[in-house]
């Protein structure tokens, strides 16, 4: 069964994705937090709904949902594209 992709990556709520791993506290149209990928002490990490992006304003790490699930859980592409696509 083929996937579309980009259909996927719009349906996803990122918000709730990157929210059911990092605690977000809204910032005007952007959500902020403490970024999961480094140590993290003072809120570095956005996340932008509106381009469905993710960014770490300290590490310069970066992404879409997709790319979010495979740093995070440590998984390849296909199977980070599965577990969105079975509701995360």
């Amino acid at each position: 069964m083929a996937i579309d992709v980009e259909a996927l990556k719009n349906s996803v709520d990122i918000v709730s994705v990157v929210g059911s791993y990092v605690v977000l506290k809204k910032r005007g149209p952007e959500f902020i937090g403490l970024c999961p990928f480094h140590n993290d002490h003072n809120p570095s990490f956005y996340v932008v709904p509106n381009k469905r992006m993710w960014h770490c304003f300290a590490c310069d790490a970066s992404g879409d949902v997709i790319d979010f699930v495979r740093e995070k859980e440590g998984v390849d592409f296909k199977e980070a594209v599965a577990r969105l696509s079975n509701g995360h």
